[in-house]
């Protein structure tokens, strides 16, 4: 063999270990994005891992519950009923577990210590055991409405309610 065509048999070698390489590292790349899509449940979990469509994805995770159709378990009323009983109670584990979506328990329970530490419990459920009105309700959301007298102005306050995939209308706002 010349050294021609052996420095050509060699560069050869060398192009296809590169191109090899290449694709290894490609295809490595490719799989990793697509186990990715997997884990996030976007893509299809056998090969060649293709994403779903945007109907399959609507399906599997809905954006949006119809709430119309939803029985109530706990009206926004008992929800009101329940929570002030609670308060005049004091058993703030009650009020809060009852009438408060999970993610808001704690924050709504040190809220009522920090009114119970100022003193004010006892206006908070004078407040809140006035006449309760119907505002507004939506598919999801519900608005009630009370006033009180302040040095002799009437003022509303407001309670906003959600309601849960459950049936169960929790407070959202007081």
């Amino acid at each position: 063999m010349s050294g021609k065509t052996r420095f050509s048999v060699i560069i050869l070698a060398i192009v296809i270990f590169v191109l090899g390489l290449v694709l290894i590292i490609g295809g490595y790349a490719w799989f990793i994005r697509k186990q990715a899509r997997v884990l996030a449940g976007t893509a299809r979990s056998n090969f060649p891992y293709s994403d779903y469509s945007l109907a399959e994805l609507n399906q599997m995770y809905p954006q949006y519950i119809d709430y119309s159709g939803v029985a109530d378990k706990q009206t926004p009323e008992q929800t009101h009923a329940l929570f002030l009983s609670a308060l005049k109670k004091g058993d703030f584990d009650a009020a809060v577990n009852c009438c408060f979506r999970e993610g808001d328990r704690v924050k709504e329970k040190e809220f009522l210590n920090g009114v119970k530490e100022k003193g004010m419990l006892n206006l908070m459920i004078s407040d809140l055991n006035r006449d309760f009105k119907k505002e507004s309700v939506f598919n999801n959301k519900a608005s009630y409405s009370y006033s009180v007298i302040i040095n002799g102005r009437k003022v509303a306050g407001g309670l906003n309610f959600i309601k849960a995939s459950d049936g169960i209308w929790y407070i959202e706002s007081l």
